[in-house]
């Protein structure tokens, strides 16, 4: 509500609170009820048919950053005949420390490999007989050498030297000063609704007034130069080089 609605409701106001002081018709008292009922009506009525005096516009912006921090997951598995597990576990058991001080070596920290532990299942013949025995391991390290990591995953040399099988490498690239760049797109895509507005205010000649409101959209991080986009906001971790986007829907007042 403007400030001159609440002056005039203001006045009328104080006016009937005067009047009715003074005054002792009960009838003059309704009649002055409904006459403030009426200027209330009148004065909302008026307001409503007024124009739109808003404007709303649509900020963007994005960003190309480097990933500085790697996961990669490994999962190795070996078979062993039926009878054979207890010995198969300590077998994987072994290589997978082996695996693990190779690491250590190549200068990863052993604080950032951890070790899951083994699972099993098992193979049948065509008659439902066991004949063997799946052992699966995994383990995870995290780091910000992401080359050195990247030339040990391209590598596997050394698994494959055990015997044992890769079912699964795979680099996650993460990033991990995500929240201040956040903050620095919308800060970009808040000032780039801004000058949109202003451009179409001044076009319109017309001025523009406060921000009503803004609200933010999802962000969408994905491989560079990508036209992906989702209602719920893309995390995509499988490239190093990454696209960050973020739409803002801003309303303004016009003067």
């Amino acid at each position: 509500m403007s400030w001159y609605i609440i002056l005039a409701l203001a006045v009328v106001a104080i006016g009937t609170l005067i009047w009715l002081k003074y005054s002792k018709n009960p009838h003059a008292v309704l009649a002055i009820g409904f006459i403030i009922g009426i200027s209330i009506f009148s004065l909302f009525f008026y307001q409503s048919r007024q124009g739109d005096t808003s404007l709303r516009v649509v900020g963007y912006s994005s960003k190309l950053f480097e990933s500085d921090l790697v996961k990669w997951n490994v999962t190795v598995q070996k078979y062993v005949p039926a009878g054979g597990i207890t010995g198969g576990y300590k077998s994987m058991n072994e290589d997978v420390k082996a695996f693990k001080t190779y690491l250590v070596e190549q200068g990863i920290p052993a604080k950032d490999i951890s070790v899951m532990p083994i699972s099993s299942y098992n193979q049948y013949d065509q008659y439902g007989k066991v004949v063997g025995h799946n052992l699966n391991q995994s383990l995870f390290l995290l780091s910000s050498e992401l080359d050195k990591i990247e030339e040990l995953a391209l590598d596997p040399a050394f698994i494959a030297d055990r015997g044992m099988i890769l079912q699964e490498s795979r680099l996650e690239y993460l990033y991990t000063e995500l929240p201040k760049l956040k903050q620095e797109l919308l800060s970009d895509a808040t000032s780039d609704a801004l000058a949109r507005a202003n451009e179409i205010a001044g076009s319109a000649k017309t001025k523009l007034g406060k921000l009503r409101e803004a609200r933010a959209g999802v962000f969408q991080i994905t491989e560079p130069y990508s036209t992906d986009v989702s209602d719920y906001g893309i995390y995509n971790t499988s490239t190093r080089q990454k696209s960050i986007s973020v739409t803002l829907t801003a309303h303004f007042k016009l003067r």
